[in-house]
């Protein structure tokens, strides 16, 4: 027993109380209000930002292999922000009138593995986050294409799925 040090006791019942109330508070989170005719703004104002952002990025010419990691990290991005979409339960409060949604705990199983391999591409592509600290426009152009790609994957599925569920109103 004496080779068992302190902070190895201390660290394993912590986990255990750490993840305990993680998951009370994931599993208790009230559902939040999804305003459909909002969910532009934000996917434009980031194309706004960032696509000039790209296109003026100075670098050096883009070779076939640089066009692949782009792909590649769009794909990325298209992919977590659809499951991000399809993780949300949505449902319209007759009552209140207004759109709610709520997260699936099941997507973390799926977005666990797209982490990973997001994670391997980066540091197997060389767009790891030590690249765009040493300013490669590449890793940089990599993940803001990244972040545009998965914001408007998860913001034009939730307002396709908003359609489906909010009610049409008749012109009488």
């Amino acid at each position: 027993m004496t080779d068992i040090h302190l902070p190895l006791l201390f660290w394993i019942p912590a986990g255990v109380v750490f993840l305990y109330f993680g998951w009370r508070w994931v599993s208790t989170r009230p559902e939040r209000e999804i305003r459909a005719h909002r969910l532009w703004r934000l996917p434009a104002l980031l194309a706004a930002v960032i696509l000039p952002l790209v296109y003026l990025q100075p670098h050096k010419p883009f070779r076939l292999t640089d066009y692949g990691i782009f792909a590649v990290a769009l794909l990325m991005g298209l992919a977590t922000g659809i499951l991000r979409a399809r993780a949300a339960s949505l449902r319209y409060d007759h009552d209140s009138g207004r759109l709610m949604a709520s997260f699936s705990l099941s997507a973390m199983a799926l977005l666990i593995p797209l982490g990973i391999a997001r994670h391997i591409s980066r540091t197997y592509m060389g767009i790891g986050p030590e690249a765009a600290s040493h300013g490669d426009a590449r890793a940089m152009i990599g993940s803001l294409l990244f972040v545009l790609a998965m914001v408007v994957a998860h913001r034009g599925l939730l307002y396709y799925r908003a359609r489906g569920v909010l009610p049409t109103r008749r012109k009488d």
